[in-house]
């Protein structure tokens, strides 16, 4: 019997090459202004309004503890949706590629990799590289963020 493979989208941050089941990822877009919101996180950037729905935008740099993103019209910004169907749109500093990886190509996570393993799904070698899977359900609450950034809360700043 053969082992389920699965899509994986990679991206960049701080030269590091992560991953997101490509499920998971709704479109990726480029950057562009977003409504701020008061007394937020400070990976919360704000929200951007996108076809009539008022998505969360954060800067994944920061919520890693790194220095966060610097913005500009080469931002990428990859809008990813959950299994509720809660969007959220995530700032990395570039996509990379979709790779097909198999159960047995995903490893536990070691302790020495840049953020907390909680979020992390696994990591998978490809290429002589090392992709970190990221979980982000576990990573981001995505009914808090909602929460916050309904439309009645938004700052028209």
């Amino acid at each position: 019997m053969s082992e389920e493979v699965m899509e994986y989208l990679s991206f960049l941050i701080d030269e590091e090459e992560y991953g997101l089941n490509i499920l998971d990822v709704k479109e990726v877009r480029g950057w562009s202004e977003v409504r701020k919101l008061p007394n937020s996180e400070s990976y919360l950037l704000g929200v951007l309004e996108l076809r009539g729905e008022y998505i969360p935008i954060v800067d994944l740099r920061q919520r890693f503890s790194m220095d966060p993103s610097v913005l500009s019209k080469t931002t990428v910004v990859v809008i990813v949706r959950n299994a509720k169907g809660q969007s959220l749109g995530v700032i990395v500093d570039a996509v990379a590629e979709v790779y097909q990886l198999s159960e047995s190509q995903i490893k536990s996570a070691p302790g020495f990799v840049k953020i907390d393993e909680r979020y992390i799904e696994g990591i998978a070698s490809v290429d002589g590289k090392h992709v970190v899977l990221i979980r982000l359900e576990k990573l981001f609450d995505f009914d808090e963020l909602h929460e916050v950034t309904q439309p009645d809360l938004v700052s028209e700043e």
